[in-house]
């Protein structure tokens, strides 16, 4: 099983000058066309670089140029050396896929999303250097790089981390790859590690020995996929879950130390081990178990298995000062600056410090001074603990460059002017939201509070009043995160992962200025409804995945591309799937058909449809014909897999792309 076939993102169909060549068994013509290669090589498509056709060793690409696209350089074997110019901000998906030649590359500062892929492949590659603005990073951009060590990313950078041979997103919690040529036997994952990405280990060179993050509780899917080098790999007490695939051609591999705490082990985490593979685990555990079901040998005896080393290579590479504090433990979130950042940014401050680029902010904006040096002091205190007199009823703190009052609301009241740009306070330690002054009268607090009584009649009506708030305002009083978010002026993306997992996020209302919703950026988070703007274009993979309470989306029609499993497992997607509704096909955005649930050998896809999308028939093994409408232009990623029976598109004249992967598993020749 090649990489290609086992990974779930999308790869764009090569174009050629003048055609388009995707016969895939459709009857009739494709249409539609591209701007023509110019002299030098390069073809250019509303500034975007579709395909370079020279055969240069030192390639400039052109100034007007914004995205270097999907495929661009794709097996260009000639290749040695690219300048990327300052006008760049998109390195897209396999855009120098296995570009054996290249040796150097530097992304310039201009440059904010690397996609998944970018450079795999460029096993002459040694000599990166990563400009400060990249934030959007993909998952193996550097895999199968064989003679890639190190990379140079710019200090300024707050988005990403190199370290020991290593890239992590910008607070280092998050693994994106350990580089293939790293130097050393040993890799420990440092300690502040809570998640890591695809392919984040994919064929190694050095590494034999690796040891998980004690803060990491779950291994993803591909995490350990075709590790090469590697033999050993401890898995530390944190663990909880092994993902399907995630030890994926694990042909290399000899042993796996799985703790106790292990209570749920897919039953294909481990493929295509070799007969020798072990497993060293204790009795009576799911480890235990899952092994003589699979006929793995187990192992008990401590002496025989590698649990305690050393990471090598670690003096070489001073560790960056990300917001760890001294003794190695995580940080801890606070109100006063959370650095939290499950994508790429290193705080939830970011968009704040990218507007004004200044890194020398002060403490009370929540700037990196505070982040870097004071949360490292040993006897820094929070202002919330420090003591107070009993006179004291209420504090003052900054949160995200906002004053906030939390008070005892049992002495006093808090009263808000009407003003938008005020965030509604926090109160006591019960989290409950102080009564409004819905009349806007600004009482004085210290009058207010000579009075220990609390009228209740009032209280009532304050609730009264506040029930008639618009959402936007109950979503400011939930989460103060989205503040940030919708008063930045620079972001155009909601980064990714930057609400993963986050559960007391119920309600978010997406800014105007935002275009891009980034991978996995509300995956398994506590949303229950959202609605996507005007503004939105584009949503990436894995956007909304798993939320298990969205039951309400509204997709606008400026949608013009939604990632796989964007809304996969989503209440939303499944209620329509058992609904009633006459129609078998659900179309959103601008004409993109997101799912389909019927049973039908013989498909006609309605003429609305603009594009068909990631997996949408997938394993629907009854269909044996498609036809497919005029206004169709593109068919994405794994479409049809495992439609076993398929065996003809009919139409599709104005079809001009088509991801690989899209008829994979079907009678369907995709070359």
């Amino acid at each position: 099983m090649t990489r290609d076939q086992i990974r779930k993102i999308l790869v764009p169909a090569i174009m050629v000058v003048g055609i388009v060549l995707l016969l895939i068994g459709i009857k009739a013509g494709i249409g539609g066309g591209v701007k023509a290669a110019e002299d030098n090589g390069f073809r250019v498509d509303n500034s975007v670089l579709t395909a370079y056709l020279g055969n240069e060793t030192f390639v400039t690409i052109p100034g007007d140029v914004k995205a270097i696209g999907e495929n661009a350089f794709k097996g260009n074997a000639t290749l040695k050396s690219v300048e990327i110019p300052s006008n760049v901000e998109t390195i897209g998906f396999n855009a120098f896929k296995n570009c054996t030649a290249l040796t150097k590359v530097s992304i310039p500062d201009s440059v904010t999303k690397v996609g998944p892929g970018a450079f795999e492949g460029c096993t002459s590659l040694y000599d990166v250097e990563i400009g400060r603005n990249v934030r959007s990073w993909g998952s193996g951009v550097f895999a199968d790089c064989s003679s890639l060590a190190e990379v140079i990313v710019d200090e300024e950078n707050q988005y990403l981390t190199y370290y020991n041979g290593a890239l992590y997103n910008g607070n280092m919690s998050m693994l994106y790859q350990v580089l293939p040529a790293r130097d050393g036997d040993c890799y420990v994952m440092p300690k502040s590690v809570k998640q890591m990405d695809a392919y984040a280990l994919w064929n190694q060179q050095n590494t034999k020995n690796v040891k998980t993050s004690e803060n990491m509780a779950i291994i993803p899917e591909y995490a350990f996929a075709n590790m090469g080098s590697v033999e050993n790999v401890v898995l530390t007490n944190s663990i909880v879950s092994i993902a399907k695939n995630a030890f994926s051609q694990a042909k290399g591999i000899k042993q796996v130390a799985i703790p106790s705490n292990v209570r749920d082990i897919d039953k294909k985490a481990f493929t295509e081990y070799s007969e020798d593979f072990q497993i060293y685990t204790t009795k009576n555990s799911i480890a235990e178990d899952y092994a003589k079901k699979n006929n793995i040998k187990v192992v008990y005896e401590s002496d025989k298995y590698p649990l305690d080393f050393m990471d090598s290579n670690v003096n070489n590479t001073k560790r960056p000062n990300v917001g760890e504090a001294q003794n190695n433990k995580p940080v801890e979130n606070t109100d006063k600056t959370e650095v939290v950042d499950e994508s790429n940014a290193t705080d939830k401050d970011s968009d704040v410090k990218d507007s004004s680029d200044d890194k020398t902010s002060d403490n009370a904006s929540g700037g990196d001074s505070v982040i870097k040096h004071e949360y490292n002091n040993p006897d820094y205190v929070h202002p919330l603990d420090e003591p107070d007199s009993e006179a004291v009823i209420g504090k003052t703190v900054i949160v995200n460059g906002k004053a906030v009052v939390l008070m005892n609301n049992t002495l006093g009241n808090v009263y808000q002017s009407n003003k938008k740009d005020n965030s509604a306070p926090k109160e006591n330690a019960a989290n409950k939201t102080q009564s409004q002054d819905t009349a806007g009268n600004d009482k004085d607090l210290n009058e207010e509070t000579k009075d220990d009584k609390v009228n209740k009649e009032d209280i009532k009506e304050d609730k009264k009043e506040e029930k008639k708030e618009d959402n936007k305002e109950e979503t400011n009083k939930q989460n103060s995160e989205e503040n940030v978010k919708k008063d930045s002026n620079s972001e155009k993306i909601i980064p990714q992962r930057q609400y993963y997992k986050n559960n007391s996020l119920t309600n978010y209302e997406i800014s105007e200025k935002i275009n891009t919703i980034g991978r996995l950026a509300f995956a398994e988070s506590g949303l229950k409804k959202i609605k996507i703007p005007e503004n939105v274009t584009t949503i990436e993979y894995g956007a909304f995945m798993s939320c298990q309470s969205l039951e309400d989306v509204d997709i606008a029609d400026s949608v013009t591309e939604i990632g796989t499993k964007a809304f996969a497992g989503t209440p939303w997607l499944e209620a329509w799937k058992k609904s009633a509704v006459e129609s078998d096909f659900l179309i959103v955005g601008d004409g993109i058909l997101l799912a389909y649930k019927g049973n039908s050998k013989e498909v006609t896809i309605p003429d609305t449809v603009k594009q068909i999308g990631s997996e949408v028939f997938k394993g629907h093994k009854e269909i044996e014909k498609v036809y497919v409408p005029d206004s169709v232009t593109k068919i994405c990623a794994e479409a049809f897999r495992n439609c076993d029976s398929l065996y003809e598109l009919d139409g599709g004249k104005n079809l001009k792309t088509v991801i690989k992967g899209a008829f994979y598993g079907t009678k369907i020749d995709e070359q």
